[in-house]
C-alpha cells in the first residue's frame, strides 16, 4: 500500500500594493475636490432674481470667483475673497480693494496666452452695499474682463414681493 502524503496547504496572500494606490488617489481626488466646492460655495446669503438660471459647469471654462461679504458692523470695510485656479489647486485669498483689478489683469493675460478669456462669477452677499459690488466692477472694467456673471438664487413667488431691510 502505498501512503501518499496530503497536499501541502496553499499559502494564498493578497496582494495590496494595487488596492493602496487606488485609496490614496481616491483621497486626493475627494480632497482636491472637496476644495474646489468649499471656495465655490462660501457662505452668503445671494440676492434673487426672476430670470436667475442655472450655468452650467462647461459655460464657466476660465473662471476667477469673487466672494464679497459685507462687514461685521456697517462701518466695517468689506470682505473680497477671490478663488482661482492655479494649475494645480484652487487658490483663495482675501484682497484689499485696490488688488482686484491687477489680480484679475494677470488671471486675465494668462487665460489669453492660453487661448481663451476670463469669466468673472460675482457672489455678493444679499446685504452688501452697491459701492461694495462697484469696486469688484470697476477692477473687471480696469483688468478688461467684460465677461461677468452674478451669483445669484431663482426667485420664489413668495421672494418675488419681499423686501431687503
Amino acid at each position: 500500500m502505498s501512503h501518499r502524503r496530503p497536499p501541502q496547504p496553499v499559502s494564498m496572500t493578497l496582494n495590496l500594493a494595487p488596492l493602496v494606490d487606488v485609496m490614496m488617489c481616491l483621497i486626493i481626488f475627494f480632497l482636491l475636490a472637496s476644495r474646489l466646492a468649499s471656495a465655490e460655495f462660501m457662505q452668503v446669503i445671494l440676492p434673487t432674481a426672476a430670470a436667475a438660471r442655472q450655468v452650467e459647469s462647461s459655460d464657466l471654462g476660465n473662471r476667477v470667483t469673487i466672494t464679497v461679504q459685507r462687514g461685521a458692523d456697517d462701518g466695517d470695510e468689506p470682505i473680497f475673497v477671490v478663488a482661482d485656479w492655479d494649475g494645480q489647486e484652487v487658490v483663495e485669498r482675501r484682497l484689499a480693494p485696490d488688488s482686484l483689478a491687477p489680480l484679475l489683469a494677470a488671471r486675465a493675460a494668462r487665460a489669453q496666452a492660453g487661448g481663451g478669456k476670463v469669466r468673472c462669477v460675482i457672489r455678493a452677499d444679499r446685504l452688501c452695499r452697491y459701492r461694495d459690488v462697484e469696486v469688484v466692477l470697476r477692477g473687471c472694467g480696469l483688468a478688461g474682463v467684460s465677461d461677468v456673471i452674478f451669483g445669484v438664487n431663482q426667485a420664489t413667488a413668495e421672494a418675488a414681493h419681499e423686501r431687503v431691510p
